[in-house]
């Protein structure tokens, strides 16, 4: 299945519309994509923090751990050139 090239912004905006899903992370402030260098993997960026808010760190990290897999073989960070 071809990756559909997404920003970081855009990527950044969908993992924190969805983790704000999962229960006691429905006042998670945001998270961080970054690129990955070593693209020997299937992953071209990954999530290098979050900002729980109000929200449960152990929920919100937990949550992560199940969408962000699951959106980095859907979407591929687009470089802005």
């Amino acid at each position: 299945m071809e990756k559909i090239p997404k920003t970081k912004d855009e990527i950044q905006r969908l993992i924190i519309a969805e983790l704000r899903t999962f229960a006691q992370c429905e006042k998670a402030w945001g998270i961080v994509v970054v690129p990955i260098v070593d693209h020997t993997g299937v992953a071209t960026w990954t999530v290098s923090r979050f900002h729980r808010g109000q929200s449960s760190a152990y929920a919100c990290d937990r949550a992560l751990q199940r969408i962000v897999p699951h959106y980095q073989q859907l979407y591929d960070l687009a470089q802005k050139h």
